[in-house]
């Protein structure tokens, strides 16, 4: 049917998942169903990985025949904490935040303060604080079955850096050659061979493109006929006056640190005109990056650095994670590998930083519009899986197909916190189209 004409175009992701555990040769499967209220087309394929970076982490007990059976927290020594938890990181165990910094304020990432309360000896050293391993490049081999027609779309399982480049999401997301159409109802089946070792987490492989919805119910012949329009490239005219305007609408998010936290965001459409939204980008604003140490008072200039309590340390900083600077690595510990004895004074406001980088934030999102009534994603999805690494050093996100939004329609943003504390702003990048001035009217 030459005549026929697509359905309504929305941007589309369809993500998979697998639980990676660190097994070498570990097989994982997942299977996207289309949705049946209108085909899809993919055009681009990324993935992201959220890792399990927290360990185990053992206190050493204090020197003496017989360590005392309580202790409070904020009374452990830098120098019983573990040589490698100080250069890589470590941070108070989410699941006893309440028993550290007290209930009153154990679910804040604010102005915490450690708590007084004692704790037996036995808890406090091994599981009051986590060790957090440095973020690893994953390695696994992957396929893709296309169910419906029944045809693998490689010959064999590829590497994911030779396919679609380094996990951390320093790089353009894989195009795909030649946009793939699905039908409606139809399966895709995604294998996953795991050949890291140790290393935990959940794994995001995402096909980015475009849902056209208004065929659902055609027969499969005259739903060929929408996808083959609909995958036609987009026209590229449009309306270059002075009342096409560059222009970002906004959402901002206040993430606490609180793994699981669901924040929600708005944006409207204002009423002088539609909104095209061609691209999404994001970023972390962090406001603290130092970790001083509350010293003591001295007269020496000097300051023993393997006795400072984690109470002389900012409380927020153990929640977030904290690790001696990799620059000040050589001051802060001597010949025989222990902590130094005797530091210049003004080296306390530098020797730690926090782990709480506007790198490293993870969350997941889903986007939700309100004028169609409908989501853009069929789960939540990853940030590095669906929009790149968190430092910028990527493309924007570009959508397959613009999206068009009339004057008063609403856009809402849900966020999962997985990691990570300061403001998250996510920007949708596009163009205002002002309305037409009224006949003798002003401009």
């Amino acid at each position: 049917m030459p005549g026929a004409r697509p359905g309504v175009i929305i941007p589309y992701d369809y993500a998979a998942t697998f639980k990676l555990m660190g097994r070498r040769g570990n097989l994982l499967q997942d299977v996207i169903t289309i949705s049946p209220e209108g085909a899809f087309v993919a055009v681009a394929i990324g993935y992201g990985f959220e890792e399990e970076r927290a360990r185990e982490m053992q206190i050493t007990p204090p020197s003496g025949p017989t360590p005392p059976p309580l202790v409070k927290p904020g009374d452990i020594t830098l120098a019983q904490v573990p040589q490698q938890a100080l250069i890589e990181g470590f941070r108070v165990n989410p699941r006893f935040e309440s028993m550290v910094f007290g209930a009153e304020n154990g679910g804040l990432r604010k102005e915490k303060e450690l708590s007084d309360q004692e704790v037996p000896q036995a808890l406090a050293g091994k599981q009051l604080f986590q060790r957090l391993r440095p973020p690893e490049s994953i390695s696994f081999l992957f396929s893709i079955l296309d169910s419906a027609t029944g045809r693998e779309l490689q010959d064999e399982p590829i590497h994911n850096l030779a396919s679609l480049g380094i996990s951390n999401g320093e790089r353009p997301f894989r195009l795909l050659a030649q946009p793939l159409s699905f039908l409606p109802r139809s399966t895709v089946r995604l294998q996953v061979i795991e050949r890291s070792e140790e290393v935990e987490g959940t794994l995001f492989i995402v096909l980015y493109g475009y849902k056209v919805v208004g065929g659902a119910g055609c027969p499969e012949p005259l739903a060929r006929t929408l996808l083959e329009s609909a995958t036609r490239p987009a026209a590229t005219g449009g309306v270059f006056s002075e009342r096409v305007v560059p222009f970002d609408y906004v959402t901002r998010f206040e993430l606490t640190g609180t793994r699981g936290n669901r924040l929600e965001d708005e944006i409207t459409v204002n009423i002088e005109g539609g909104f095209v939204a061609t691209a999404l980008g994001y970023g972390l604003l962090v406001e603290e990056r130092d970790a001083p140490i509350r010293l003591a008072a001295s007269t020496s200039g000097t300051f023993d650095l393997s006795q400072q309590p984690l109470r002389a340390l900012p409380a927020s900083a153990l929640g977030d994670g904290i690790r001696v600077r990799p620059s000040y690595l050589r001051m802060a510990f001597d010949n025989s590998g222990g902590l130094a004895t005797s530091l210049p004074v003004y080296l306390g406001d530098k020797i730690f930083e926090r782990l709480n980088r506007p790198e490293d934030v993870l969350f997941r999102y889903m986007i939700f519009d309100a004028g169609t009534g409908r989501d853009w994603q069929n789960r939540p999805i990853n940030n590095i899986a669906g929009l790149g690494i968190a430092n910028g050093q990527r493309p924007f996100k570009k959508f397959a197909r613009p999206m068009v939004f009339p004057p008063r329609s609403t856009v809402r943003v849900e966020v999962e916190e997985r990691s990570g504390r300061g403001t998250l702003f996510l920007v949708f990048q596009g163009y205002k189209v002002l309305e037409a001035p009224m006949a003798g009217g002003r401009p």
